[in-house]
């Protein structure tokens, strides 16, 4: 009998709980289900959100990785260019330097060979009035142009 009167006791208790307390658990359980939903969707959301900022830093990083690329062929190209261009003045440049040197030793060379004429003449006018000067016989003539021409 005592075991009627508590399977009684806890029939009426667990109505009595389940009226009272049952909307309010499940209640409870709804809105916790509803929270934890909630969250892994937000969750899920930040994690869509990081995989396309990180797509997208990955396409930046990308974009100026290949501009620090085509940066470093342009600046290599453009001091290719400034190369080309220094030694190219440079040849100009001693081409310049030569072809003056070349001018420089014919106008000197000119020049020497315009001082060996007058030269030359001097002589030729100094042995001809020496000449005049003495009463000379074909002999004389002879030893003379010998002596002018060291023979």
């Amino acid at each position: 009998m005592d075991v009627i009167i508590s399977l009684i006791n806890i029939t009426v208790l667990f109505l009595l709980l389940r009226m009272i307390l049952w909307k309010h658990v499940i209640r409870f359980l709804a809105e916790r289900e509803k929270r934890v939903r909630s969250e892994m969707d937000d969750a899920e959301q930040r994690r869509l959100e990081v995989d396309a900022l990180r797509r997208e830093y990955d396409e930046k990083l990308e974009s100026i990785e290949e501009r620090g690329r085509d940066l470093m062929q342009t600046s290599r190209q453009q001091a290719d260019e400034e190369a080309d261009r220094i030694l190219s003045e440079t040849k100009e440049t001693a081409n310049d330097i030569l072809r003056d040197a070349q001018n420089r030793i014919a106008i000197e060379k000119q020049q020497a060979l315009e001082e060996a004429q007058l030269d030359i003449t001097r002589l030729a006018t100094d042995m001809a009035a020496r000449i005049l000067e003495r009463e000379v016989s074909e002999s004389d003539n002879v030893k003379v142009v010998d002596e002018f021409f060291g023979k």
